[in-house]
C-alpha cells in the first residue's frame, strides 16, 4: 500500500509536468501568434483566419492546463491534510 508521502510525491510529479505542458502550449501558441502577424502582412486572409483560429484554441488548452494545475494543487493540499490527521 502507498503511504500518503508517495501520493504526495506522485501529485507533485504530475503537477511539475503540467506545468512543463502548460509552458509548451505557450511555446506553440507564441510561434502561432508570429506565423499569423506574417499571414497578415502577406494579406493571406484564409490562412491567417486559420491561424488565427489556431491560436485561439491553444489559448483554451493553456487555460485547461492551468485549471489542471490548480487542481493537482488542491489534490496535493488534500493529502497533506491526511497526513496531518
Amino acid at each position: 500500500m502507498a503511504s500518503i508521502d508517495e501520493v504526495i510525491a506522485s501529485i507533485s510529479a504530475n503537477a511539475n509536468a503540467a506545468t512543463e505542458f502548460q509552458g509548451q502550449i505557450e511555446g506553440t501558441k507564441a510561434m502561432t501568434e508570429e506565423t499569423l502577424g506574417q499571414l497578415q502582412a502577406l494579406n493571406v486572409e484564409g490562412a491567417a483566419a486559420a491561424i488565427g483560429a489556431c491560436k485561439d484554441q491553444l489559448e483554451e488548452c493553456s487555460a485547461l492546463a492551468a485549471a489542471l494545475q490548480n487542481k493537482l494543487n488542491e489534490a496535493m493540499s488534500a493529502a497533506a491534510a491526511a497526513k496531518q490527521q
